[in-house]
């Protein structure tokens, strides 16, 4: 009887070990089948923010990434990837604030070329002007928009208390950390490409418009890049402040120039009126020969 009785609840464990494994199987089956048709339906990936986009930011490809959306909220508007290329984006400046995630067009951003293009890339109440470069005033071609450049002036100083005296040279830092918003025409940076251009323009203060504008009719304008740890601590008011001026002479460049000292000024004539004549007394008052008294 004992027997008979372990025979049947070795054979019940057996019968449920087979269920479990069976049972196993099956659903095992049933999810590789399930991930099989997942991955057999395409998905549709469109373009979005990667991060959160302020207004006026100069997008580069870090800024993007394509991400899956579904299908029935797709708009018209959204870059499509296999459709539509994410560097077709790279260069252009945000009109408004775009959140993370958020699917990003054509009509949230201004492209290079597109009208009111340079005007979204200037800070509230800043300016764009521009100045004309030699061919070895803007460091070689190596300055690229984005870039922050200090303003250098080269010009000749007449010294007019010595009319006979040849003019001296002087080049005086003029403006500093600017931000160059273009090189002639070209505004988008993203190729890190060298641009040899003829005018490169800043982003300023109306100021400092009309200090470039002077300088302009004055001498030679130059470039000096600046390094990227000059750039200013405070994030939210990035824009360039007043440093303390810097001239060199060419004095100081070159030995053989000889500085030349300023002259005394000019004696000044006084004429000093005594009854029917006049005395004209020059310096510090020597008096001069008598003068008839015209009436």
């Amino acid at each position: 009887m004992r027997s008979r009785a372990l025979i049947f609840a070795i054979l019940a464990i057996i019968l449920a070990a087979i269920t479990v494994i069976v049972s196993r199987g099956g659903h095992s089956g049933a999810n590789v089948t399930a991930q099989a048709q997942e991955q057999a339906v395409p998905k549709t990936y469109v373009l979005v923010a990667a991060k959160d986009l302020p207004s006026g930011l100069l997008l580069h490809q870090d800024d993007l990434q394509w991400q899956a959306w579904p299908d029935e909220q797709i708009n018209d508007a959204y870059l499509v990837k296999g459709k539509d290329d994410s560097q077709s984006l790279a260069g252009a400046v945000v009109r408004l604030h775009i959140a993370k995630g958020e699917p990003i067009g054509d009509s949230r951003v201004i492209k290079p070329g597109e009208r009111g293009f340079l005007a979204a890339v200037l800070g509230p109440g800043m300016r764009a002007t521009s100045a004309p470069l030699t061919a070895a005033s803007d460091v070689a071609g190596l300055i690229l928009p984005g870039d922050h450049v200090d303003l250098i002036l080269t010009h000749p100083i007449k010294d007019e208390r010595q009319p006979n005296a040849p003019a001296r040279l002087v080049s005086e830092t003029i403006l500093t950390d600017l931000r160059v918003v273009a090189i002639d025409q070209i505004v988008n940076d993203t190729d890190k490409k060298p641009i040899s251009g003829k005018t490169a323009t800043f982003e300023v203060t109306p100021k400092q418009a009309e200090k470039i504008e002077l300088a302009k009719m004055i001498g030679n304008l130059s470039l000096v890049l600046r390094s990227v740890a000059n750039a200013p601590p405070d994030v939210d008011n990035p824009h360039p402040q007043p440093a303390e001026s810097s001239h060199t002479w060419d004095s100081e460049v070159s030995p053989l120039i000889q500085h030349v000292e300023a002259g005394p000024p000019l004696p000044v004539s006084v004429v000093v009126l005594r009854g029917a004549g006049a005395n004209a007394q020059q310096g510090a008052g020597a008096p001069a020969a008598a003068q008839p008294n015209i009436r």
